[in-house]
């Protein structure tokens, strides 16, 4: 395996998305260390406080902040061989795994950035040695993970939210969600915090503002068109939340960023 790029602790805005495609042969490795979201064509990952992603070749993908300052460590590596790959180590390509603590991988990745910057006469065989350690370090994590128990209607509720990211124009409601689950108001907003660390009205109106910005840089339609394209009923309320997300009225974020 080749480093062909390697950044350490960058650091993103709280609304920062961007896309991008691994090219043949080549894997990404994200080690997060705040909330971020990756996107799969139609399908998210879960949100976790800390977590990796390996993703795989010929992969298009995006990253979402998740209204939180994004802090990353991120490696490209070019794979020499099927030895190389990911699955060597157990780890599944495009999912998002939560990660215990950060020191273990902190620790290897600042010797690994030393060495890719090295011009010492043994510098290929250090990254490889340096980089295995990083994937069999990574590869634990899956193993305790796996032992941890998934919460109560955990495939039902990352349904839910797949469909609450993919579905921006509903008006979704609580009550209309949960009872999709059969499960009381209260209980259901519960398991839904424990199990992504957002409240699930914050989750409905994070994807209505997300989508909303890509409506706003991408095209020509009005702030009204917009306000109900991202199933809100009032412009004021639309645009009041709008701010409140990302800090300035729509007309601003289309001056800043369209395209």
């Amino acid at each position: 395996m080749t480093i062909t790029d390697i950044n350490f602790n960058c650091h993103q805005d709280e609304f920062y998305r961007h896309s991008y495609q691994t090219p043949e042969d080549t894997i990404a490795l994200y080690i997060l260390k705040s909330p971020a979201v990756f996107r799969f064509g139609e399908n998210f990952t879960q949100k976790f406080r800390m977590s990796f992603i390996i993703i795989n070749e010929k992969t298009e993908y995006s990253i979402f902040a998740t209204g939180e300052v994004l802090i990353y460590d991120r490696i490209i590596i070019k794979c020499d061989s099927r030895s190389d790959t990911a699955l060597s180590y157990h780890i599944n390509t495009n999912t998002l795994y939560r990660l215990s603590a950060c020191s273990k991988t902190d620790s290897l990745l600042n010797i690994i950035l030393n060495e890719y910057y090295n011009l010492g006469n043994h510098k290929q065989e250090l990254l490889e040695h340096y980089t295995s350690s990083l994937f069999t370090v990574l590869g634990n994590e899956i193993k305790t993970e796996d032992l941890l128990q998934k919460p109560p209607y955990y495939d039902k509720l990352l349904e839910i939210r797949r469909n609450i990211h993919s579905r921006p124009g509903e008006k979704w409601t609580v009550d209309s969600i949960c009872s999709q689950v059969n499960l009381s108001r209260s209980y259901f907003q519960l398991l839904y915090r424990q199990t992504f660390g957002i409240t699930c009205i914050n989750d409905v109106i994070e994807s209505k503002i997300k989508h909303a910005c890509d409506l706003l840089s991408s095209t020509n339609d009005t702030v009204s068109a917009i306000s109900l394209k991202c199933g809100y009923e009032s412009d004021v309320h639309f645009m009041r939340q709008f701010k409140k997300m990302t800090g300035c009225t729509p007309s601003e974020y289309r001056k800043k960023h369209s395209k």
